[in-house]
């Protein structure tokens, strides 16, 4: 972080406090520091109070230890649920003293697989950030949780008195089997009432292409384990939903299994704007979001699929088909979010054509409670409200004052409601407009229950205790205007009581809470294809059209308080601490643009000003404008960073709209970007073979210096390229679990951004269709280090296994050993982090690093000793997997290997043995301990 200018004011993280606390627990912000500290210091204090309060009892641990005096386990590690578009993913939560410290990933669920991504990741800082909503509020105030129960009480007699005429609930997605329950017992109670579902990233599209293709709200999940061939049309399944971490893992399953065959599984991808899954295409195809229809039927009516309305035609096409075809029902086809109805209709119908349901597919039903057109949903509730109809309105846990479009106009409408309630964990945008603000349990502080994007349900369970008794999660306000008052686990209790029965209850139910999996997968449905599917869509204009996507980091912008989401480089851009306008090169140069420079974008009459960035791959002709910028309120780390796009989407949620107007200002506003920082190029650090080829092993090289001595173990680490997806889920999980800072945007813009573990990006080929390699370069453990002979206090050096260490308490911040690394992973502290990070959220097992010295990897040295430590009271030795580094676990596609070379059974040593092996920068002689595998190129399809 930078220091903060003198003379700045001091400014409460707590925005119930007006005045400098007096007490000895406040975070000291000293004088000589600018505002960068102030703003970052949201997600780096992690506020100490987090956890401090509340109920006495959490959930159950996954291993049972020893208890101390109050009860709580020692080290436990739990499993729970998180929830991504409302839809639960399963984790491990690892606490020490009480206080979360780490997610990871369930390896029991079916949505995780023991991986993480950096969504999850971040769960941890958000659970103890210092601006989190700590009280009651009414107009703004302070005020008792009394005041907010007798509210609800009177609320509930007028409104049973109008037979709940005037009521509207809004929420997120909701999968939750009780929140569902509870929300279906208040409109049994009150039959006036209406429950709106609300959330910007979803996907009315595919909703009404399952029902023009089944006439029922199914979803496809496809088994890319599987699949031999797979077409996205505008879809990232490797990056974007709730099912992306299985997705991924089932992938690099498929290719795996194809490397060993002779025969890789091909992927193709049609899209307007790069993603994660586009880079990793064999074959990637750029279209104008105009073109996707065409595309989409020129390939049905190659494959033969019978009552299309009308054909279109497309160089590639055909090429494509007969790939799918070749593959048979081992080809699937996806649809992505923002592609129209007509695009996802044709999947089906495609799919159904190569017979892959039961094979690369499966038809789910939804995991919604109530699946629903929620760009209508929210619709009919702003004209409810504009036309005065609602008295009471529940925000439960949504933030429409921001992320509604703007042209809907939420805002004025929602000021005409007499009764308004927030619950949230912010005190947010909309939050500012209700009567009434609640603060919300953490998803880690509280009980619930969710069904994963194949069905299975879990049950989540608080993993630390509650921020205070004020906190009230959905279940808890809406049994309170029941006037039933239920607290959150007997609610779940209930809900699962029901289902299960009361015989052997509490050993399912104990059983549920440790493994984190509560009841099997959805069945599978097998509706047949509909009579009159195929409704051509409205033809969408040349010219220059608007994409909303998701942020790569903040996504909808739910997660943009997020320090460790803002600093970490997008993929295909990297930038950080923002966002910007994309667009092809060669759109850029058409319109005389270069990145950096700021334009004025116009949709629909509403204008916002962006800097544009040229990005290789995109689609002419189209601006992807990522949403998630340009927030108001909730906190100092997300406000102001970035654009809102969401001032220019149209009012019914389209997420591909032509018209866009695009005007340069003259101004120039450039984006930070990592872009440019300690990348390789001109070099070989990233290798490509053919399928089937392996990379030269050169002869081992000479030195002056003798080899290092390793007789018990020796670490060292592989890591895949061709099964690496640049999802930078590794780099948060090494941020999280070795205390890495936050260093804010302006010593990042200054290159001193703190990550051990960065991941490059590499295009290969022209502007327009390049192939995209990513590579994740941790410290790597030169055998040969060039950084240890230089440093004059010996502050870096070996220990006997193989690992290159850091001294701190001898460093001097000289830099020499930075200087002499050729692969530039070492990070120099410029300022005091210590005392940000002393706070209850920080990993215990790794020391904080003064100011001054150098930082990074250790191959998470401290899960090394601990493994040891646990090896030697059982009187044994270390097995092979026994240790993983923080970047290899949370990994979805296991594209990190780790562990001992001298074991020559370890798979660490077989994976060393694959022909694909190879040492960045290995003519220097450093002889590094961590190696990569070479990517493997993709076959063209057919022509």
């Amino acid at each position: 972080m930078s220091p903060m200018s003198e003379g700045t004011p001091w400014r409460s993280l707590d925005p119930d406090v007006a005045e400098p606390p007096q007490a000895a627990t406040a975070l000291p912000l000293p004088a000589e520091r600018r505002g960068v500290l102030r703003l970052m210091g949201a997600s780096l204090a992690l506020a100490a109070v987090a956890g401090c309060d509340g109920p006495d009892e959490v959930g159950h641990p996954l291993h049972a230890r020893p208890r101390s005096a109050d009860g709580e386990a020692e080290g436990a590690t739990y499993a729970t649920v998180l929830e991504l578009d409302g839809v639960g993913r399963g984790v491990l939560v690892r606490t020490r003293g009480g206080h979360a410290i780490k997610v990871e990933g369930n390896p029991a669920h079916p949505a995780s697989l023991g991986a993480t991504d950096m969504v999850a990741e971040a769960a941890v800082l958000s659970l103890h950030a210092p601006e989190r909503s700590r009280h009651v509020r009414r107009d703004g105030r302070p005020v008792s949780a009394g005041m907010l129960d007798a509210a609800l009480a009177g609320a509930r007699e007028a409104l049973m008195a109008r037979g709940g005429e005037g009521l509207r609930i809004a929420t997120g997605p909701v999968s939750s089997p009780t929140l569902g329950r509870v929300i279906g017992e208040v409109l049994a109670a009150l039959p006036g009432a209406r429950w709106h579902q609300h959330d910007p990233l979803a996907d009315d599209a595919a909703l009404d292409g399952a029902m023009a293709a089944f006439g029922q709200p199914v979803e496809a999940v496809p088994d890319l384990s599987r699949a031999r061939a797979v077409l996205c049309l505008g879809a990232d399944p490797l990056g974007e939903g709730p099912g992306r971490l299985r997705y991924a893992r089932d992938w690099i399953t498929g290719r795996a299994a194809g490397r060993e065959s002779g025969r890789l599984p091909a992927l193709f991808v049609a899209e307007a704007s790069p993603s994660l899954t586009g880079a990793r295409a064999d074959r990637r195809i750029p279209l104008h979001p105009a073109e996707a229809e065409p595309f989409a039927r020129a390939v049905a009516g190659s494959l033969g699929v019978a009552g299309l309305a009308r054909e279109g035609a497309h160089p590639e096409a055909a090429g494509i088909a007969a790939a799918l075809a070749a593959a048979g029902r081992e080809a699937v086809v996806i649809a992505g979010r923002g592609e129209p109805a007509v695009i996802h209709a044709l999947a089906h119908a495609m799919n159904e054509r190569l017979g892959c349901a039961g094979h690369a597919m499966r038809l789910l039903p939804s995991p919604l409670v109530r699946p629903e057109r929620m760009g209508d949903s929210l619709a009919s509730l702003v004209a409810a409200m504009a036309a005065g109809e609602v008295t009471h309105l529940l925000l439960l846990g949504v933030n429409p004052a921001y992320d509604a479009p703007a042209a809907l106009g939420f805002a004025e409408a929602m000021r005409r409601v007499p009764f308004s309630l927030h619950l949230g964990l912010r005190v947010e945008e909309t939050a500012h407009l209700c009567g009434w603000h609640v603060p919300a349990p953490h998803p880690l502080e509280g009980w619930g229950d969710s069904r994963a994007f194949d069905g299975t349900p879990t049950i989540r369970q608080p993993v630390t205790a509650g921020a205070g008794d004020v906190a009230r999660g959905e279940v808890e306000i809406l049994s309170l205007l029941l006037g039933a008052p239920v607290t959150g686990r007997a609610a779940v209790e209930a809900t699962w009581r029901a289902a299960w029965g009361e015989a052997g209850f509490a050993e399912r139910w104990g059983r549920a809470l440790e493994e984190g999996v509560a009841g099997e997968a959805a069945v599978p449905v097998a509706p047949a294809l509909r009579e009159g599917w195929d409704r051509p869509g409205a033809p969408v204009p040349p010219g220059l059209a608007a994409v909303f996507a998701p942020d790569p980091g903040v996504r909808a912008g739910a997660e943009a308080h997020e320090a460790w989401l803002q600093e970490m480089p997008r993929p295909l851009t990297g930038i950080v601490w923002g966002n910007a306008a994309l667009l092809a090169p060669a759109t850029a140069a058409a319109l005389g643009l270069s990145a950096g420079d700021e334009v004025e974008l116009e949709l629909g009459g509403r204008r916002v000003t962006a800097p544009c960035w040229p990005v290789p791959g995109h689609a002419r002709d189209c601006v992807t404008l990522p949403l998630g910028g340009g927030r108001r309120a909730g906190g100092p780390v997300g406000e102001g960073r970035g654009f809102d796009a969401y001032a220019l989407r149209p009012a019914d949620g389209g997420w591909a709209v032509p018209g866009l107007r695009l005007r340069a200002t003259g101004r120039r506003t450039l984006p930070i970007s990592t872009e440019g920082h300690h990348r390789l190029d001109g070099t070989d650090a990233v290798r490509v073979v053919a399928p089937g080829g392996a990379v030269p092993r050169p002869e081992r090289d000479a030195s002056l210096h003798a080899d290092w001595p390793s007789p018990g173990h020796a670490w060292g680490m592989v890591i895949d390229l061709d099964a690496c997806i640049g999802c930078n889920a590794c780099a948060v999980a090494c941020q999280a679990e070795n205390n890495v800072p936050v260093a804010g945007p302006e010593a990042v813009a200054r290159g001193r951004e703190m990550h051990w573990l960065r991941v490059d990006r590499y295009h290969h080929g022209g502007a327009d269709d390049p192939a995209t390699t990513f590579q994740p370069v941790p410290c790597m453990h030169c055998e040969q280090a060039p950084c240890e002979p230089v440093c004059p206090v010996n502050a870096t050096l070996h220990d006997q296994e193989g690992l290159n260490l850091m001294v701190h308490a001898r460093c001097i911040g000289t830099r020499t050993c930075s200087n002499n690394c050729p692969y530039k992973v070492r990070r120099f502290n410029w300022s005091d982090h210590r005392r940000a990070l002393d706070t209850p959220a920080r990993n215990p097992d790794v020391p904080l690093r003064p100011r001054g010295v150098m930082e990074k990897c250790t191959y998470c040295q401290h899960r090394i000793v601990a493994a040891r430590t646990a090896a030697t009271v059982e009187g044994r030795a270390l097995r092979d997997g026994e240790v993983e580094t923080a970047c290899q676990r949370a990994c979805p596609t296991r594209a990190i290997t780790f562990g001992d070379l001298n074991d020559p059974g370890s798979a660490v040593s077989r994976v060393r043995d694959n022909g694909r092996n190879y040492a960045m920068l290995g003519h220097l002689g450093t002889r590094p301990r961590t190696t990569y595998l070479a990517r493997v190129a993709g076959e063209e399809p057919p022509a």
